[in-house]
């Protein structure tokens, strides 16, 4: 899944928020083709800069629910004040352009209901959001993978999985 946006803020607010995305991982599911059992391992989100000034966020499909509660958009705006139809608007001209779709609201609503942030029990670990750094994320759209066969040479397995 790839998650289209575009960061304002202060450089040195946008470098933490960047850092801080790099260091989120995801389970990534996959089906071993032998086996046809689902196998899950984690899996680093990645970000790499887009086309017109726009970041592009990489994750597991089933992910997108915990993306979007740590990034805190669990409602579909826009990062702005509702009243600026005409940002709004241009988003979506920029989501035509760029040939994105937008986020169905299912997904705003499933995630609603995941923390942004996880304190484990018995553990000095936890999980942060991507909150602490001041910067405005407006999202775009989204663009899915497709799925195919991934042979790993070093197991020697074929999986089919989301093409990252």
């Amino acid at each position: 899944m790839h998650l289209q946006f575009i960061l304002r803020g202060l450089p040195e607010q946008v470098n933490l928020w960047r850092c801080l995305a790099q260091g989120q991982f995801f389970k990534w599911r996959r089906i071993n083709k032998e086996t046809m059992k689902e196998e899950i391992i984690l899996v680093q989100g990645g970000l790499r800069e887009s086309v017109l000034g726009t970041w592009e966020y990489i994750f597991p499909e089933t992910a997108l629910p915990s993306v979007l509660s740590i990034i805190g958009n669990t409602t579909g705006g826009l990062g702005i004040s509702e009243k600026r139809f005409r940002a709004g608007f241009k988003l979506g001209v920029l989501r035509k352009i760029i040939g994105l779709k937008k986020i169905p609201k299912k997904i705003f609503e499933e995630a609603k209901k995941i923390p942004p942030s996880i304190v484990f029990d018995g553990s000095e670990r936890g999980l942060s959001d991507l909150n602490g750094a001041k910067v405005s994320v407006h999202i775009i759209g989204i663009k899915k993978d497709v799925y195919g066969d991934m042979y790993d040479p070093i197991n020697k397995t074929t999986h089919i999985q989301e093409m990252l």
